[in-house]
């Protein structure tokens, strides 16, 4: 079953009183994501997976994009692991869940903080390759991503002198993992050429930026690379919803999404909207990081556009929230809403902190209750665990109520 796309059939024509609309909604070509409606995810990896930040980002991007499926998330990193690592307690800490489809990324502690060698690289590849073959053998998709990179500029608590040699070191460990994935067929991303890319360029622009402040883990510009980079790998290219009004003739193309009671006047338009699918959540400070990659363009286009205008300047509002002037030339051309200000932000925050709260539970559950249960059980321990499912559960339930409520009232008005 592929995932669940909620396309709206072409709404009826609504009387206005300023004019008469016709609208008319066009189906944008869907993509096909490695997820599917009722599937379960593991983000399986080492401390920079268990930061549970580029996991919470892709977690939001599925739920606000697709608003009308059930998919199931848990997070799986472990601090200080390596690949063989992984390995060894995959069945306790992955194949238990029963996921559908889980994503690999190791490397970074498996080269040592060293000069590239053989016998690291060699445990490594071991390790990557023996994950790969007992999840597939479970029947789970695999998504990999290699390693991304340090930043030598910044002081180290490990090795400070050996920050500066790692990231060849690093760059051989994901030329091994793109090497397994092409041979075993399966989906991944680059990410390592591309932390490597946009660090160069940033550092360029500014010596002293950094994405990764200890030197080792990305703090949230660098992990929306990582969520960029997994969503690529997952399949992920389709935007938010769309619509166009030609207020010239009162007609409406609406991608993925209703639009009711259309009323167009000489300075005014208003209508209520309903969206399939909506832009996506990431914290602020990650945002400083769309200068360097196309996240906003490839990921999160949430356009509005609007021809046949008279001339100056134009007010949106939508929902009471007023998300900016635009002139009539820049709502022509097509605006992208998502970085701005209106009832899918404030959504977007809703999600995101559910989200992140759904993730720390999940991680007190595995982490905190379940691997110290002694062997001969306890009930209290087992009473926790009930507990925590039932908070997980609530904040998943949470999550999908909150994305259901996705009708707005839209108003453009025109400035005196």
């Amino acid at each position: 079953m592929a995932l669940s796309r909620s396309s709206f059939r072409p709404a009826v024509p609504a009387a206005a009183a300023a004019a008469a609309a016709i609208l008319l909604c066009s189906a944008a070509v869907m993509a096909r994501p490695l997820l599917e409606d009722g599937d379960r995810m593991v983000f399986l990896g080492d401390s920079i997976t268990a930061q549970r930040i580029h996991t919470r980002y892709v977690m939001n991007y599925f739920a606000l994009r697709y608003p009308d499926t059930l998919l199931t998330f848990r997070n799986s990193g472990w601090s200080g692991e390596r690949a063989p690592g992984g390995l060894a307690r995959l069945d306790r800490d992955v194949l238990s869940v029963k996921p559908d489809v889980v994503s690999i990324c190791y490397g970074m502690n498996d080269g040592g903080v060293t000069h590239f060698d053989r016998k690291l690289y060699a445990n490594f590849m071991d390790g990557m390759t023996g994950l790969v073959d007992r999840l597939k053998g479970a029947g789970a998709r695999v998504v990999l991503l290699p390693p991304g990179v340090v930043d030598p500029d910044r002081k180290n608590w490990n090795a400070p002198e050996r920050m500066a040699i790692y990231n060849p070191t690093l760059a051989r460990f994901s030329d091994g993992v793109i090497l397994l994935a092409k041979r075993e067929n399966l989906p991944y991303y680059d990410l390592n050429r591309l932390m490597t890319d946009v660090q160069k360029r940033a550092k360029a622009d500014d010596p002293a930026f950094t994405m990764i402040p200890d030197g080792v883990h990305p703090s949230a510009p660098g992990q929306a690379l990582m969520a960029y980079a997994m969503l690529k790998a997952l399949g992920c290219d389709e935007q938010a919803s769309g619509l166009t009004i030609d207020a010239a003739t009162g007609k409406a193309e609406a991608d993925r999404c209703r639009v009711s009671g259309l009323k167009i006047g000489k300075d005014e338009i208003s209508f209520t909207r309903t969206d399939a699918a909506l832009p996506t959540y990431f914290d602020p400070e990650a945002e400083v990081i769309f200068r360097y990659c196309p996240i906003p363009e490839e990921l999160n286009r949430y356009m509005f556009r609007v021809s046949g205008l008279s001339g100056g300047s134009w007010t949106l509002t939508v929902e009471g929230i007023e998300t900016g002037a635009f002139t009539s030339g820049e709502l022509a051309a097509g605006v992208s809403l998502s970085g701005l200000p209106g009832p899918w932000k404030t959504l977007g925050e809703e999600v995101n902190r559910l989200t992140k709260e759904q993730e720390a539970l999940f991680n007190t559950r595995w982490r905190d209750v379940f691997l110290k249960i002694p062997p001969e059980g306890s009930a209290e321990m087992q009473a926790q665990i009930a507990d925590l499912d039932r908070q997980i559960a609530e904040r998943e339930k949470a999550r999908a109520r909150a994305v259901r409520d996705r009708t707005w009232k839209w108003k453009l008005t025109r400035q005196p």
